[in-house]
């Protein structure tokens, strides 16, 4: 991919419109937030062919043959409110998945918080971190992979089970140029909408995506691990569980180990 090849279709007048790009970094979310701190302007996107340290949640490795998949990171500015701190994760989520389907004929569904599944394999992570510039002025950086174009041979055997492609799940190759500008253009139309505070197309597409909606769930907090029947994400990104009590509790940070495959103790 080529900047002037992803510029040329672009309509965005913010993210995307300033891109650099790399054959191999360690991590593309590590050189946003270098040159958020020195003062990059917002929408600017890094992107890598390959990267040899690209991470997920809780410090997971991404990793993907050169060329095969989209590795980006955005820089944004916007202030993040304290009920807003939970939503860029979901906002990626949601621009991803959106676009998928825009373009193929799977249905990309997402995992709370921040994954993209198809036929619960898991195609797409996104990963936002939070830092300062120099001036002390509040970023953050949302850094996204995309699984397009590796085939069954790329994916290591004991992640064939949990992981795969668009060109796996389609059976044909996917412009990875047309996906990313679609990406892009999705991403900004919900970053607006989280900027004027007008979050609840959002949070209704979220919700209509969720993979695990109404599913008994398993969840790994720091303070725990909880159960009980899925039910909502709620405006702030938060999801919504009901335990077998009928007592309903929201989760803004934690990892879903587990749905649809435990039952309620009587």
């Amino acid at each position: 991919m080529t900047t002037d090849d992803i510029l040329s279709g672009l309509q965005n007048q913010t993210i995307g419109r300033r891109i650099h790009t790399y054959d191999r970094v360690g991590s593309t979310n590590d050189l946003a937030l270098q040159c958020g701190v020195d003062g990059a302007e917002e929408g600017t996107l890094i992107l890598a062919e390959s990267q040899t340290q690209g991470r997920g949640r809780h410090g997971r490795k991404w990793l993907a043959p050169p060329g095969s998949s989209i590795l980006g990171s955005i820089i944004l500015r916007h202030r993040l409110r304290a009920d807003q701190v939970g939503l860029p994760n979901l906002i990626g989520a949601v621009a991803i998945a959106t676009a998928t389907n825009e373009l193929t004929n799977l249905s990309a569904r997402i995992k709370w918080p921040n994954d993209v599944l198809i036929q619960g394999k898991k195609v797409s992570g996104v990963l936002t971190e939070l830092e300062y510039d120099r001036h002390r002025q509040p970023f953050f950086v949302m850094g996204f992979g995309v699984n397009v174009n590796m085939t069954s041979a790329d994916l290591p055997e004991e992640l064939r089970a949990s992981a795969t492609s668009l060109r796996i799940e389609s059976g044909r190759k996917i412009s990875r140029v047309v996906l990313l500008q679609t990406i892009l253009h999705r991403l900004e139309e919900n970053y607006l909408r989280l900027k004027r505070s007008d979050t609840e197309p959002i949070i209704a597409t979220g919700n209509r995506l969720l993979h695990f909606s109404g599913d008994w769930a398993q969840i790994n907090t720091a303070d725990g691990i909880f159960c009980g029947e899925t039910e909502a994400i709620d405006q702030d990104g938060g999801l919504l569980l009901k335990d077998m009590n009928g007592n309903r509790r929201k989760f803004l940070v934690g990892e879903v180990l587990q749905t649809g495959q435990m039952t309620p103790k009587n």
